[in-house]
């Protein structure tokens, strides 16, 4: 218990500044790296730096390989659109509130001397995660066996969500409360790139149910900024079409699968210099250009507790 309390706060709706301390230092313990100096990484930092985008499926099971799109997506009303009816086309599953959602996926291996910030896009890592189904834990296992378990983050679960009504423009509302309310400092980042990440991180971590997931994918074209991308490619080398935002000093890209737009990954990029500065550490410099995360989901199942493998 005395690790878990070292990683999570004692509620499920946790700080920005304390979730990007946990899983910075986390991230450091999963390469067996010295425990590094405390510090607040910006949200896409470690949000790809320990987890990627650990992705839940439109459907639960494996990710089949695909092509390129033959027909693209016109633009981003229509890959809305067409998204958002392919998740409510899917067979409802309706598993026990005590179950766990178990993600197997491939990322970027992290680039050591980085400073938190950038993977190495020539070398691959298997991850495992649990995410329970109310959405308001995550576990990973330690090098040493010990699992963890941690609130989630931006502290809205797939159990708010689905509360009723569920509306594309409802949904965008209730996550911007949570994330001004939890808020512990002024945001650096836009509204819009406050929500994009959010939806990014929510899709690629809760057991959201079809109706949830078809309504944020209506959300996406209500943000502005938000565009396409007609030929991605995740960790595994699928080919898929985008959800892609850019913000102040990164892009990010929500990868669905071309044919029946289930997701596939994840992709973030800096688009501009940064200079970060901390207290007790010298400034890291991350240029323009710098892969920040790479991701493919290779499995996912309903599971019965958190740290069990199907």
């Amino acid at each position: 218990m005395e690790e878990i309390k070292r990683f999570r706060a004692a509620t499920p709706v946790i700080t920005r500044e304390a979730q990007e301390s946990a899983r910075a230092r986390l991230m450091h313990e999963i390469h067996a790296a010295p425990a590094p100096v405390r510090r607040r990484l910006p949200r896409l930092a470690w949000r790809v730096a320990l987890t990627g985008a650990f992705a839940v499926a439109l459907g639960f099971g494996a990710v089949r390989l695909q092509a390129p799109p033959a027909v693209p997506v016109a633009n981003v009303q229509e890959l809305s659109e067409r998204a958002a009816r392919a998740a409510e086309s899917r067979p409802a599953v309706t598993p026990s509130s005590d179950q766990w959602l178990y993600v197997k996926e491939k990322q970027a291996a992290p680039r050591e001397g980085a400073g938190g910030f950038g993977v190495d896009l020539d070398r691959r890592v298997t991850r495992e995660m649990w995410t329970s189904v109310d959405g308001r834990r995550v576990a990973w296992y330690r090098p040493d066996g010990k699992l963890l378990v941690q609130g989630t983050h931006p502290g809205i679960s797939a159990t708010d969500l689905a509360k009723p009504p569920i509306t594309p423009q409802g949904l965008l509302d209730r996550i911007d409360r949570v994330l001004t309310r939890s808020a512990d400092e002024p945001f650096e980042e836009s509204k819009g790139e406050r929500l994009f990440q959010a939806i990014y991180q929510l899709m690629g971590e809760q057991a959201l149910s079809r109706e949830v997931r078809a309504a944020l994918f209506r959300a996406l074209p209500l943000i502005k900024g938000v565009s396409v991308r007609q030929d991605a490619v995740d960790a595994d080398g699928r080919h898929g079409v985008a959800f892609t935002y850019t913000g102040n000093w990164a892009r990010y890209e929500l990868i669905l699968n071309p044919d029946d737009f289930r997701y596939l990954g994840t992709y973030g990029v800096s688009v501009r210099d940064r200079t970060f500065k901390y207290a007790n550490l010298d400034p890291i410099f991350v240029p323009a250009g710098t892969p920040l995360g790479l991701s493919a989901q290779l499995e996912t199942h309903l599971v019965n507790k958190a740290g069990e493998r199907p």
